[in-house]
């Protein structure tokens, strides 16, 4: 009998980065950032980022800036699976 996979378990498959909030700056005007959180789609198997709303002001300190080669990635998965 399969055993059902919990939140935990995803959390540990996937680094740790379940779960996760990060900021971005907005290109265009670096007076606002928007925060973006690492969620888990059990409907591709993929890693989704959860993007907010842009915000005027300064990050806040316990938050991390994202690498921007991680977006891109995640960016795409997103994307790549949207049409499946």
């Amino acid at each position: 009998m399969e055993q059902e996979r919990t939140f935990m378990d995803y959390t540990r498959m996937h680094n740790g980065l379940v779960g996760k909030i990060f900021y971005h700056r907005c290109p265009d005007d670096e007076r606002y950032f928007r925060t973006i959180r690492i969620g888990f789609n059990p409907f591709t198997n993929a890693l989704q980022p959860q993007i907010s709303n842009a915000v005027m002001g300064e990050p806040p300190e316990q938050l991390e800036a994202i690498n921007p080669a991680m977006l891109n990635r995640l960016m795409k998965v997103q994307m790549g699976s949207a049409f499946h």
